[in-house]
């Protein structure tokens, strides 16, 4: 791969070309398309966001890899 998808920053990584925007755009609708989906089969609020929290590690985990091992590796 020539050029990078992403920039780290810390521990984020943020994109730098348009196909790194697009994939974070998708994790943030798959996000939201889960949080609508779990909430309509909950019963309270709580049982939302516990289960709406473990989904959001699985997407923010599987974006950070894909990141990973789309960016530059770091120099320090």
């Amino acid at each position: 791969m020539n050029f990078p998808w992403f920039k780290r920053i810390g521990i984020f990584f943020l994109p730098k070309v348009l196909v790194g925007w697009i994939i974070l755009l998708v994790a943030i609708a798959y996000a939201v398309y889960q949080f609508i989906d779990i909430d309509s089969r909950s019963h309270s609020v709580s049982d939302t966001l516990i289960n709406f929290f473990f989904m959001l590690l699985i997407i923010g985990a599987v974006y950070s890899l894909i990141a990973f091992f789309t960016s530059r590796p770091t120099n320090s």
